[in-house]
């Protein structure tokens, strides 16, 4: 009657059949005590570019700054030089659309926008805000605000696009023009958002981009709180500061400067479609690269918590009712076996429904 069968085989299997109902989904949850873990956050803490937008980000527009002796072709091509040697998606936008406009323009007899005898030399990346070159002996910045500000250029002559991604260049100190990128939003974002909310979540969302267009993406979507123009050191504290304000967090990103937050967070999920890095440092990963996993994993680990806790309470009850009358001689074999046997079987039949649950 006393053998704990029943707990020692149902609870442990709740959180297996977890797992499994996630990987059905496309989420791939690394051991039990991520679920569970996952069931006491309060707060969603997201990255941008990649996360909650596509990342596949499209030139806009260049704009030379006034009184610059620089046309549109010339600014894009020192941008894509500068560019050349990084992987950011934002690097890859601006060389991609450089290629595209020269190979028209060669189409078309024009070859204006094949530099000859001009090399940009000794690029050195700043993480977080962009790269430092060299032309002739003349030095070029090329990357956002942040650098521009801590070099003690004026932009006086430059106003953004609010909403977009804008890469800033300068040269010896002058400022010469911004290239205007803008990203996508992903399909479900809206949605994902709207159904976290429902769960009595809080959503946040950590980016270095500029203020204005961090702000945009989170008023479209609908996300609480926008943490911007932030260094990949300065999201871990930024995720802490969350975490004592609001509880438990769970970060979602992808790219390979995310990987300290996910390690950092009480739970880390990485899109499968992201960096090596971020995948290994993630407790959770998201094959499908869809917001929508998120409030799917919350509400998996949630139903496993529950499961766990009747299996629990109907083992335990049954047991001690059945030991109850065991004592003043009442029960019989047949139901010391269920008991035993019976309650088991009936927690593992319990712990499998979590196989079928419905998530929509």
């Amino acid at each position: 009657m006393s053998c704990p069968c029943a707990l020692v085989l149902s609870v442990p299997l709740t959180y297996f059949s977890g797992i499994g109902a996630g990987s059905r989904r496309g989420i791939l949850f690394k051991g039990g005590a991520s679920l569970e873990a996952l069931n006491n956050v309060k707060t969603i803490v997201m990255d941008k570019t990649g996360t909650i937008t596509k990342g596949n980000f499209v030139v806009q527009k260049v704009v030379p700054a006034q009184g610059v002796p620089l046309d549109e072709n010339e600014l894009l091509w020192l941008a894509a030089a500068c560019e050349g040697a990084s992987t950011h998606p934002i690097a890859k936008s601006i060389i991609n659309s450089y290629e595209e406009r020269k190979t028209s323009a060669a189409k078309a007899g024009d070859f204006s926008l094949v530099a000859v005898g001009a090399t940009v030399e000794n690029i050195r990346e700043q993480a977080g805000e962009g790269v430092f070159a060299e032309l002739e002996g003349k030095t070029i910045l090329c990357g956002n605000v942040k650098l521009m500000e801590r070099n003690n250029i004026d932009l006086s002559g430059y106003h953004g696009t609010p909403g977009s991604t804008e890469v800033l260049l300068a040269m010896d100190g002058h400022f010469l023009g911004h290239v205007d990128i803008s990203d996508t939003i992903k399909a479900d974002a809206n949605s994902a958002i709207s159904r976290m909310k429902a769960q009595g979540l809080t959503t946040a969302m950590l980016t270095g981009d500029g203020q204005a267009s961090a702000d945009a993406v989170a008023q479209e979507v609908g996300i609480d709180e926008v943490r911007a123009r932030l260094l990949p050191q300065d999201k871990l504290s930024a995720l802490t500061d969350i975490r004592e304000k609001c509880g438990a967090v769970m970060f979602v990103g992808d790219g390979i400067n995310d990987a300290p937050v996910l390690a950092g967070a009480d739970v880390g999920a990485a899109m499968g479609s992201g960096a090596d890095a971020a995948i290994e440092a993630a407790d959770v990963v998201f094959m499908k690269a869809d917001l929508t996993s998120i409030p799917i994993s919350v509400k998996i680990a949630r139903k496993a918590n529950i499961v766990s806790k009747e299996n629990i309470v109907f083992a335990l009850a049954v047991k001690i009712l059945v030991m109850i009358l065991g004592l003043f001689g009442i029960a019989s074999m047949w139901l010391a076996v269920f008991a035993d046997t019976g309650v088991a079987m009936l927690c593992v039949l319990n712990s499998i429904r979590m196989l079928y649950m419905k998530t929509e």
